[in-house]
Order: C-alpha cells, then structure tokens, then sequence
C-alpha cells in the first residue's frame, strides 16, 4: 500500500470517531467539551508519522553528528578524505549498510568507487584502509534473500537515519545536522567540484547556527543578540586555508535545482555582508537543524543571488 494510501486510511479512521456525550456535575449536558479518547490519540499519531515518512521518501536526508569533525579520528583527515567521508554517509540505510539509491543488495566497492569520482582501484583501496584503521567503517557479513553478501557499514557515531523504527528511532538530534542526501550528492557530481570541497562543507556543519544556518562561533545561542558569527578570514584559518583560497572555492560550489518548476542553479555557501565583515550562510537545502522543511525565508538569500547573476 503506497504513503499516500495510509495518510487516507489514517484520515478516514480519525474522522469516523465516536460522539461522545459529556455531562458536568449540574447533571448539563457539555457541548464544548472535546473527549479525546486513546484510540483517537493513537490514530492521528499514526497519520502524524505516515506524514513524516512521506516528507522524508520526497527529500530524504541522513542526520550527521556536528562535532564529528572533532573527533579524535577525523582531526587527522585531510579535507579531500573529509569529503569523500561526507559522501559515503549519503549512502547509508537505516541500519548504516551501505546501499545505492534503490538498490536491494549492499553497495558493492566498484560503485561506491564510481560515487567518488576515483578511477584508480589503488587510490580507493588506500582511502578505504585509513576509514577502516580509524574505526569510520567496518565489513560484515550479512544474509540478504537467501545469500550471503559482504556489506559496508559507517560507525553510527557520525551519521545515522532516523525511522519510525529501529535502533536510532528515538536518538536525539540536538547535535545533529540533517544533511539532503540527493542535494549533496548533486554538488558532489559537478565537474568543478572535488572531494576536498565537500571537505569544506563537513567542516562547515560544525558551525551550523540552529535559527538562521550562517557559520557562527556559537551555533545553539537562541538568542540572535548573542549570535557571534564567523567572519570570512577566521573560517578560511580554521580550514588552513587563505582568505583568497577559500573565496575561489565558494565559487565553484553550485549546484542545478528545480526551484518552482524553473531549472536553476545555486550556490552551497552565501555570503553576507555586514560592515566590513563578511559572513558565510550554509545553503538549508544542503544542511538544514531544524524539523521540516526549509522555509523560504531561510534561502532567499540564494534565490536572489541567483537572480541577480543571470540577469
């Protein structure tokens, strides 16, 4: 039975509900009073969550621990190695099996090799050994439709997937960033764009601020007046790069969307200018913190940009 088919069902359920009638101490009958029974509880839960999943199966995201770039481990990759971790953590399924988009089977090397972009088998036999000597991956063995196959899996301690069951269902997600597996993978698959830059974008999610996604020192301050962005320069030092360095690379990360049925192409980062500091806004269509779906005021930014530079 499809989503949509079970919203219905759900919906059909809640309004057949029983009349109940409600007398109040004076022996008078109560009209406005509503009577929620648990059934009717347990019936707009259900249709609470067959919305849910459909927003999810429409623009399906994995959640990425934030300080994950923090870690011990990942302190001594590479921005190139960074990126390609990014990446293979668009592939994960809700037990952190890696499996191409639609496929039934695990991912197998060759096409996870092909989502790289790597030609050379070595390159990603090397890239893949540091992964498993850090801990970020292991191999297992799993039994699928009656066969055995060896499956890749990523350590849940960086990313994971959120279902209305299973092992992550009720972890939290305070420190987390929703990370759009189809919109990464698209800025992934353009020319111009290398593994090292999406290095940048891994690193960027660290600071992530929860209201208004600019890169910020203290990204869960809730209070705007306390908000202390990262200027240009201080993220170009935390990247070890330089000012101008970082500026050529926030150029070439774009990517082609449909954005009300017009092809358009937009950017991963915007800049915001005020006085003479320069702050960075990560695209919420990248990485997103809240629940939902981003509103448009969270990416007017990038329409308008994009609008300006074709006209």
């Amino acid at each position: 039975m499809s989503v949509q088919n079970l919203m219905n069902e759900a919906e059909q359920r809640i309004k057949a509900k029983e009349v109940f009638t409600v007398v109040d101490a004076n022996g008078e009958i109560r009209d406005d009073v509503k009577v929620i029974t648990p059934l009717m509880q347990e019936q707009a839960q259900k249709k609470k969550e067959m919305v849910t999943y459909k927003n999810k199966s429409e623009n399906p995201f994995i959640f990425t621990e934030m300080d994950g770039v923090k870690f011990v481990e990942l302190t001594t990759l590479e921005n190139k190695q960074l990126g390609y971790f990014l990446v293979m953590q668009t592939y994960i399924d809700y037990d952190n099996m890696l499996r191409a988009k639609g496929a039934k089977l695990p991912m197998k090397p060759v096409e996870l090799r092909k989502a790289f972009k790597i030609t050379d088998t070595r390159t990603f036999n090397k890239i893949m050994a540091v992964f498993e000597e850090l801990g970020l991956i292991y191999k297992k063995e799993v039994e699928m439709y009656g066969k055995s196959y060896e499956a890749i899996f990523v350590n849940d301690k960086y990313c994971f997937k959120k279902g209305l069951q299973g092992d992550n269902k009720n972890r939290k997600t305070v420190t987390a960033v929703k990370i759009f597996i189809d919109t990464l993978q698209e800025v992934f698959e353009q020319k111009k764009v290398t593994a090292g830059d999406v290095g940048i974008i891994y690193k960027a999610i660290q600071y992530l601020h929860y209201n208004s996604n600019v890169l910020a020192q203290n990204p869960s301050e809730m209070d705007e007046a306390f908000v202390q962005p990262l200027d240009m320069e201080e993220f170009a030092d935390a990247l070890g790069m330089s000012r101008q360095g970082i500026h050529k690379k926030l150029i070439a990360l774009k990517y082609p969307c449909t954005y009300r049925e017009q092809e358009v192409e937009l950017k991963v980062f915007a800049r915001v200018q005020v006085g003479k500091h320069t702050f960075l806004k990560l695209n919420p269509f990248v990485a997103w913190r809240k629940a939902g779906e981003p509103p448009v005021e969270s990416y007017i930014e990038f329409i308008m940009e994009y609008n300006k530079r074709t006209k």
